[in-house]
């Protein structure tokens, strides 16, 4: 879901190059990222790991001169952070190289088994923020002409919209380096550290002051969302998790769509309400608030930039008073607009404005995340050879209770990702087919009350009962 942020008072300063001088701060993401880490050291919860097989005469050489000249084009990537006092400040690197580990496995018994497991190995493998470079690959080649390559980079560097830059770039730079004639790029109109300056400037005074005084009125209240587990709640967290596939027909996601465009909203917030029956049918709670991340790179120069262009919005979504699911869908949308609109705050400073009580256990807010792909990371294209659509792997983590993202552009589902300290997985495989029911169902009949809908009541009784057991 992408958006257009939210206007607050007054003329926002201009986002431009920082001038000699200007001070390099770190933007309001990257500092809860960076706390975040410091909890959570070790783990790769924050790893951002895709892969691709490539076949072809690949030149190894030219591929790892194109990662480091990736890397001195976008400072993000090579950028450090030390913490003088406990605080984290952003430190450019001015000597690094790009790690590229290569693996020869022709002679392995099981090359794919062994490239897999070191793919699994690479994925997890934890960013130091304070040593690392933020973008690093490995090579395994299983014949004289077939490679499978991952890179990794974290997420306080770079998100979605950053990879497909980065694939962009490799492509011509691959290409230069390959032929002997290097590309000449064009210099990117900003640096991440333009964007942080600029977010810093922005963020205060009464733009500040108008934006919380929206969320803390819209979040004021608002219940804990307390699903019922297969296990209980560890006093903190181990961060472990895995995902489950998420199988939707074609003709089912398409349904949906047209319902929402007919019902005058966006096929997200129609999705999004589904969901919200899926939760309220688990929970049997009416108050329901779940968190959606959202790339924002509204404003000219943000387009090219590699960098943590992402906020995550607070959804809180009222299902009271018995509504249909038409009905549901309009609240829905009323609610994401006015969200988007106020999109600008960041989620630490509306934490900060909040303050809800804290817990090692959970995280702020809310404990669920809804995301909606609009469309597949880019595949990778170097001339003269022939490469595989680049494959997401699970890093074993999961950063919410659970999760489920869905990608818009193929309706083929998507997956739940949900924490193994909670949750089994015939638990989720459960909850997967009753999501589906539920929205066929809903497709069916949007214009019945949602207590009326025995799909709904059916899923609801039988929750009820297995929590019943557990107890």
């Amino acid at each position: 879901m992408s958006v257009a942020v939210g206007q607050g008072a007054g003329a926002e300063p201009a986002l431009e190059r920082r001038k000699p001088g200007d001070p390099r701060p770190i933007s309001f993401t990257q500092r809860r990222l960076w706390y975040l880490d410091q909890l959570t050291p070790g783990t790769g919860v924050y790893n951002i790991p895709y892969v691709m097989r490539i076949s072809g005469p690949l030149n190894v050489e030219a591929l790892h001169k194109a990662l480091n000249v990736l890397v001195s084009r976008h400072e993000v990537l090579r950028t450090v952070f030390l913490a003088p006092g406990g605080n984290p400040v952003p430190v450019v690197l001015k000597k690094w190289t790009v790690e590229l580990q290569q693996f020869d496995l022709r002679q392995s018994a099981d090359r794919d088994v062994e490239a897999e497991r070191i793919v699994n190995r690479e994925a997890a493998r934890p960013f130091n923020l304070a040593r690392d470079l933020m973008l690093r690959a490995a090579l395994m080649r299983l014949a004289d002409e077939e490679f499978v390559f991952i890179h990794v980079g974290h997420h306080i560097a770079t998100e979605f919209g950053s990879t497909e830059i980065i694939y962009q770039e490799l492509e011509p730079l691959y290409e230069g380096f390959t032929t002997g004639n290097p590309a000449r790029l064009p210099e990117p109109a900003i640096q991440y550290s333009d964007f942080a300056l600029w977010q810093n400037r922005y963020l205060q005074g009464e733009r500040l002051e108008k934006l919380m005084a929206y969320w803390k009125d819209r979040l004021s209240g608002a219940a804990q969302l307390n699903l019922p587990t297969d296990k209980p709640r560890p006093a903190i967290p181990s961060l472990r998790g895995t995902r489950y596939p998420m199988i939707l027909p074609v003709d089912l996601y398409k349904a949906i769509t047209d319902l929402s465009r007919s019902a005058r909203t966006t096929p997200f917030r129609g999705t999004c309400a589904v969901f919200n029956v899926f939760l309220h049918c688990c929970s049997g709670q009416e108050d329901i608030s779940i968190g959606s991340p959202v790339t924002a790179r509204p404003r000219p120069g943000m387009q090219g930039a590699i960098g943590f262009f992402v906020n995550t919005l607070v959804l809180r979504n009222d299902l009271s008073r018995n509504p249909t699911f038409r009905e549901l869908m309009a609240r829905s949308d009323q609610v994401v607009q006015g969200a988007i609109e106020h999109a600008d705050l960041t989620f630490d400073k509306l934490v900060e404005a909040l303050r809800p009580p804290r817990e090692a256990a959970r995280m702020p807010l809310f404990q669920v995340n809804f995301r909606v792909l609009k469309a597949p990371v880019p595949a990778l294209q170097l001339k003269g050879l022939t490469i595989t659509a680049p494959r997401f792997v699970d890093t074993g983590t999961a950063k919410f209770d659970l999760a489920l993202e869905l990608e818009a552009a193929t309706g083929k589902g998507g997956f739940f990702e949900y924490s193994t300290d909670l949750f089994r997985e015939s638990t989720i495989a459960q909850m997967a087919k009753d999501f589906d029911a539920i929205l066929s169902a809903l497709i069916a009949e949007p214009d019945i009350p949602l207590s009326d809908l025995s799909t709904v009541r059916e899923i609801r009784q039988r929750i009820r009962n297995v929590a019943g057991v557990r107890r």
